[in-house]
């Protein structure tokens, strides 16, 4: 928080009123369960951003992020959408949104600072959208319900950027805390939560998250692509469906050939199912603390994004099998947090040295330099300071 209190004053010449957190979110199991409305598990991450607010006396917001370098600025009697103002429109759809439901507005200065802002573009949209509306709550003293909170980033992602954006993530971000992971049922929109127990106040097993360190836009499209893919799947497989949730499809209709998809639509339907209901066999893994069936189950899921989802890349691949070869390791699996070629390794504590050694295998072949950190969540989005 002092960075980007310094980073305001050296910007604009005054000290920000207001600073909100908001911590990144990393999906460890279910990240495309949303096509079955299945089941996930999500926490929140240790990357965050944060946003700080001064006002200014005229009608201008001026927008800075030292993180990339980068300045914007729009006028309160135009809010609109500009192509090359990127990052910029995820702060501004805020004010589209509040504007267009009757709250007045003076100039601001607006400084929005972190290592999130380096993560793929829906985590940034997500997370710049709902600090935005955090810091604007506090500053202009809204009082805006919880719901009003989700309502107003939502929109702001999905009307006015034309984003894609997660109700869970929103969910993650707001209510997510240290040690703890949501069990959401996306069918009814509900969550509950878990304790996390592969931390390092285990003794035995601790799950690591591994950042290959790939560009963020390696995979960009190619996901975007399968998104679109796994939808046109869906819509064909809910022909045959009779009743009831799409979840609960029978998976051995799919690998019996008894739905008559052609292949890629079977396979991207069979791995969602079944990612989707392994996600649910795993809650109760995790309040359980039961490492080794948990880390198979993260094996099963990565056979799957590699040979039936095919969203892969040959750095993951590398990381996952390396994992899969030692002793002591019991899982390893790709995770949805907004940065490319993330995975999580589920290993014995006497393991971790022997798995951190190979790493350096892995900057010798591919030339990146991965870092790794022990998965334990962050705290939820706040506001941090409020000056009085």
């Amino acid at each position: 928080m002092d960075n980007i209190r310094k980073q305001h004053i050296k910007e604009y010449g005054d000290s920000p009123l207001v600073i909100a957190q908001v911590p990144g979110t990393c999906t460890l199991l279910g990240s495309y369960a949303d096509a079955c409305r299945g089941w996930s598990l999500v926490g929140t991450d240790h990357s965050s951003l944060y946003v700080a607010i001064s006002y200014r006396d005229d009608q201008l917001v001026r927008l800075y992020n030292p993180t990339l370098n980068d300045r914007k600025r729009f006028s309160l009697n135009n809010i609109k959408y500009r192509k090359e103002d990127r990052w910029g429109n995820f702060l501004k759809a805020v004010f589209s949104v509040l504007a267009s439901e009757g709250t007045d507005f003076t100039g601001m200065n607006i400084t929005v600072e972190g290592s999130l802002l380096h993560a793929d573009t829906q985590m940034v949209s997500t997370a710049c959208s709902l600090g935005t509306c955090l810091a604007l709550d506090a500053l202009l003293g809204l009082k805006l319900s919880f719901s009003s909170q989700i309502r107003i980033a939502y929109q702001a992602c999905t009307t006015f950027n034309n984003e894609v954006c997660s109700i869970s993530d929103l969910l993650t971000m707001l209510n997510g805390k240290k040690e703890t992971v949501l069990f959401y049922d996306l069918q009814h929109v509900t969550y509950k939560e878990l304790p996390f127990p592969f931390t390092n106040k285990n003794e035995e097993y601790v799950a690591i998250i591994v950042d290959s360190k790939i560009s963020p836009n390696a995979m960009r499209e190619e996901i975007r692509s399968k998104r679109k893919a796994i939808k046109r799947a869906f819509e064909r497989l809910g022909e045959y469906k009779s009743g009831g949730f799409m979840r609960d499809f029978p998976e051995s209709d799919l690998s019996g050939r008894v739905v008559p998809l052609d292949e890629e639509d079977r396979h991207i339907c069979e791995y969602i199912l079944m990612e989707s209901r392994l996600a649910n066999d795993a809650a109760s893994l995790l309040t359980e603390k039961d490492a080794v069936p948990y880390g198979k189950m993260m094996n099963r899921v990565q056979a799957g994004l590699r040979d039936l989802l095919e969203v892969t890349c040959p750095e993951v691949d590398w990381l996952t099998k390396r994992a899969g070869e030692l002793n002591g390791c019991l899982g390893s699996v790709q995770v949805a947090n907004g940065f490319s070629g993330n995975i999580m390794v589920l290993l014995s504590k006497q393991a971790l040295p022997s798995y951190i050694g190979r790493l350096e295998d892995y900057e010798h072949i591919f030339g990146f330099h991965p870092r790794w950190y022990v998965f334990e969540g962050s705290d939820p989005a706040k506001v941090v300071f409020q000056a009085h």
